[in-house]
Parts: structure tokens; C-alpha cells; sequence
């Protein structure tokens, strides 16, 4: 009796954690379960493979000499093309914020939103409005213009919606840029999440958690990352622990995968990739006293794990999962 209300308080906690963190495993293919290599699927390239390729192309000469800069953004996480393009050059422009250490003073979300950018959109233009720091502390409102050169549609591993952009941006007038000269022109530091998440993804699919610990723990730079308080606050790659029910001094390592998925160390059947509650299965408890989170990257950058890797993730574990439960309980 009292493993089955433990039981029921996993499900509980689950059902509460944020909605965009569950994930559907209805409609699999079986082609995923035969999958060998969850980064390959046919013909179809990776996000990061396509982005690699877009960084190469050039500024304009035009652009180049009325001051604009160029960066780069791309998105993949949902399932609407507009939405996934409004990602895609929102990134783009908080790169280029970023490169010139300025923070905008409008909601940009709701500005794209509400003129949404589309492949198939004449609007490519947009209107920001920015704080330019100045000397004393002061700080001056001053106009940044946008202007979307590329915008792809893409059939990737991750979503047949995959949208990259190229964008050039610059202060409208001319004395807010002789007062603010760009301290970067890095092209889109999201490339570098990418690349780290694809590792961490990669390392999950071979079941090598320890190295997923070593990847994390390689970067101290920056700000302490700060440490998530409960489940509905867990972002991609943070970690926890694993009690065993049967000797509690007994803790194994876990990673948070996203919408509910988790790879943990099992006592019996080593690294597995689980759904919230299915830790049951194992003799094993969520540690909810202890979040971690190793590096600010994906939180900063609002990472998810492309679906399509965690359903190709969660089948090929299932094949190894005591048969106590369900797949879909």
C-alpha cells in the first residue's frame, strides 16, 4: 500500500509540472523504433548541419557600408510554421542585441507576433526601439532597424517546419552608432547550445551519463547557473538524483531530457531513459530536495530537445524496461 501511493504521488507531481514539458508518445512510427541512430533518419540533415552552412553567407556590400551587422537565428520546436519563424528571428535579434551590449525596451515577442515574419511575408522590416548605455550611467532611447534577408523553411531531423534566418540590423541614425560600435560579431552563439545539446543527446542514446557529467562540468565561466526549486522549473540537462527505495543512503544519477523524460543510472539495468513515474519500475524515488543545474546555456537560451530525438530516445529504452507497466500508462 505504501508503494502505491508513492506511486501515485509520481504521477500527481508529473501531471502538475509544466504542460509543455509532457511528452505524447501516441502516434509513434514504427520506423523509430527501428532507428539505429536517433541523429539519423533518412536523407534528412540536422538544424545544426543546415545552420553551419547558412553562417557562410556574407553581408551584403551595401548593407555592410551603412553600418549594418548580420546575425543568425533558427528554430524548430513547434509545430506551426509562423511560430517557429517568429522564434527563429527572435533569437536572431537578441543575438545581435547581445553583440551590441544593448537591451531592447519593447516586448519583441508580441512585435512579431503581431506582424509575424513568413517565408511567403513581404514584411521584412522592423522598427525596434533600444537603450543605449551612455557615459555617467545615463542611458538613451535610440531606434534599431531590422531587416530579415533570409528566411528558409527547412525539412530537418528535428521538424519538417525548421525555419533559419539571416538578419541585418543597425541604429538609425547615425550618431547612436558612433556611440555604440559593436563589441561582437559573433553570428549566432546559439549554434554553440546546439552543438553542446546534440553531445549531451548523443552521449544519452549510448547510455554514458558519467561523460554527460563531464560535458556539463567542463564550462565554469559565466554566472552561477541558478538552481531550479521543483519540477515544473527543470530546463534541458539539469540533473538530480535517484533514491533507492530499498537503501536509502543509495542514490544514482539522473538528467532531465524534457517534456517528462529523463535518463537515470538504474541499480539492475544500468542508464535508461524514462518517463516521470516510471523510476518506480526500479525501485528507485525522485530526490525532489536537490535540483542542479550545471550551466546557464540552455535556460538562457530556452534549449528544447527536439521531440522527434525524445520519442527515438524513450522507444529504443523501452525495449529494455522491466514489463511491470505499460509504455503508455
Amino acid at each position: 500500500m505504501k508503494k502505491f501511493f508513492g506511486f501515485l504521488l509520481s504521477i500527481i507531481m508529473f501531471s502538475c509540472a509544466h504542460p509543455h514539458d509532457r511528452f505524447q508518445t501516441n502516434g509513434i512510427s514504427n520506423g523509430d523504433v527501428s532507428r539505429k541512430d536517433c541523429w539519423q533518419d533518412g536523407n534528412s540533415p540536422t538544424t545544426l548541419q543546415l545552420m553551419r552552412n547558412f553562417l557562410t553567407k556574407p553581408l551584403e556590400a551595401d548593407l555592410k557600408r551603412d553600418n549594418y551587422i548580420q546575425t543568425f537565428g533558427c528554430a524548430y520546436e513547434e509545430i506551426e510554421l509562423e511560430e517557429n519563424a517568429i522564434q527563429a528571428v527572435h533569437r536572431a535579434i537578441l543575438q545581435s542585441l547581445r553583440n551590441r551590449r544593448v537591451e531592447v525596451r519593447d516586448d519583441l515577442l508580441s512585435l512579431l507576433q503581431s506582424k509575424p515574419p513568413r517565408p511567403d511575408n513581404l514584411t521584412r522590416e522592423y522598427t525596434i526601439y533600444i537603450n543605449l548605455p551612455l557615459a555617467d550611467n545615463q542611458v538613451k532611447v535610440a531606434s534599431y532597424q531590422v531587416k530579415i534577408l533570409d528566411i528558409e523553411i527547412a525539412h530537418t531531423i528535428e521538424s519538417p517546419v525548421t525555419i533559419l534566418v539571416r538578419i541585418a540590423t543597425r541604429f538609425k541614425h547615425p550618431e547612436d552608432h558612433y556611440q555604440a560600435i559593436p563589441v561582437s560579431l559573433e553570428k549566432s552563439a546559439f549554434i554553440k547550445v546546439l552543438e553542446k545539446a546534440e553531445a549531451v543527446l548523443n552521449l544519452t542514446e549510448k547510455g554514458k551519463i558519467e561523460q554527460i557529467y563531464q560535458l556539463l562540468n567542463r564550462d565554469k565561466r559565466g554566472k552561477t547557473p541558478k538552481r531550479p526549486l521543483t519540477l515544473s522549473q527543470l530546463s534541458f540537462a539539469d540533473t538530480f538524483s535517484l533514491i533507492d527505495e530499498f537503501n536509502p543512503t543509495k542514490k544514482y544519477p539522473a538528467i532531465f531530457l524534457g517534456k517528462g523524460i529523463v535518463m537515470g543510472l538504474t541499480p539492475k539495468h544500468g542508464a535508461i531513459v524514462f518517463k516521470f513515474g516510471e523510476e518506480r519500475l526500479y525501485g528507485l524515488r525522485l530526490d525532489l530536495k536537490k535540483f542542479e543545474r550545471l550551466t546557464n546555456e540552455f535556460e538562457e537560451f530556452k534549449y528544447q530537445a527536439p521531440e522527434t530525438i525524445l520519442q527515438c530516445l524513450f522507444i529504443k529504452s523501452s525495449l529494455r524496461k522491466p514489463a511491470a507497466l505499460p509504455v503508455n500508462y
